[in-house]
């Protein structure tokens, strides 16, 4: 015959108790985790569009920076502003004992 004594297993119980808790808390800490991991990828993703965004507006504006200064837009400004094309221009040159100054 077996008798019951429901007094006696207070180390199982005990540790059957601290395993449920731990495993409770385990499980919630994991959706904790899981929630920070989603919220993560979500800020990776909106990030990169921002960089592809970036990298489409500087494409943009090398594209137009290499149109407005194009050889021949330069001739035209040129022209329109009377300018003339130096063929062999001539530089200031100094001795090193000599410097350029203005006097005000």
């Amino acid at each position: 015959m077996t008798y019951i004594q429901p007094h006696q297993n207070n180390k199982i119980n005990s540790l059957i108790s601290i395993l449920t808790l731990a495993s409770i808390g385990a499980a919630v800490w994991g959706v904790f985790l899981y929630n920070q991991l989603i919220d993560l990828r979500h800020e990776v993703s909106i990030v990169g569009k921002s960089v592809n965004q970036s990298e489409v507006e500087n494409a943009e504006l090398k594209n137009n920076f290499y149109q407005a200064f194009n050889e021949k837009n330069l001739e035209s400004l040129a022209e329109k502003n009377s300018l003339v094309l130096e063929k062999k221009p001539e530089y200031v040159k100094l001795n090193a004992s000599e410097s350029l100054t203005a006097n005000y």
